[in-house]
């Protein structure tokens, strides 16, 4: 490839980048606005009815974006937004932000924060039944950070959830070959 050529593309990669980044500029000014436009409304019981299925459709909205920042490498600023998703979820009274709390812990982990996911995903494991993802990515955490039993337990309590599981019974196999 000549040099030409390589610069066309990554000027290419460049545009499609700085597009997704506009283009989720654009999605926050107007979640901005809609949270605006919700401080304003009355509380009567339709108004309220209507306010908190807004609230979850800006959590919605936030944990997207979030979602899309992370396939761009920009964590810290998923992370916010990831936050703010689990914020808005607990003003209209739902602290069931499953999702947005998991995917936060797997970005704070890739960031190198392990304590800080695995307090978001103890925070998942008091809100809903036990899932096997969740002890897996604790697992992977242990892991990483040299605790082989504890990652161990996680794997085997993943796959008691959920025997097909194949990433967890994937990784307590390549323990076990160590």
């Amino acid at each position: 490839m000549k040099d030409g050529e390589n610069s066309t593309l990554a000027m290419a990669v460049n545009a499609e980048k700085m597009e997704r980044v506009l283009d989720r500029d654009r999605q926050e000014i107007e979640i901005e606005k809609q949270i605006d436009m919700l401080r304003t409304q009355f509380s009567s019981p339709e108004s309220k009815k209507n306010r908190t299925e807004a609230i979850k459709n800006i959590s919605q909205k936030y944990y997207e974006i979030a979602n899309g920042m992370v396939e761009d490498s920009l964590y810290s600023e998923a992370i916010d937004l990831y936050s703010k998703s689990i914020a808005m979820l607990r003003k209209a009274g739902n602290k069931r932000a499953v999702d947005s709390y998991f995917n936060r812990a797997i970005t704070l982990a890739m960031m190198g924060f392990p304590k800080m996911a695995l307090d978001d995903l103890r925070v998942i494991s008091r809100l809903s039944p036990e899932k096997a993802d969740v002890y897996f990515v604790k697992g992977q955490i242990f892991e990483s950070l040299g605790k082989e039993k504890l990652a161990e337990r996680m794997y085997k309590k993943s796959l008691d959830i959920d025997p097909t599981f194949y990433r967890a019974a994937h990784s307590l196999d390549n323990m076990h070959l160590r």
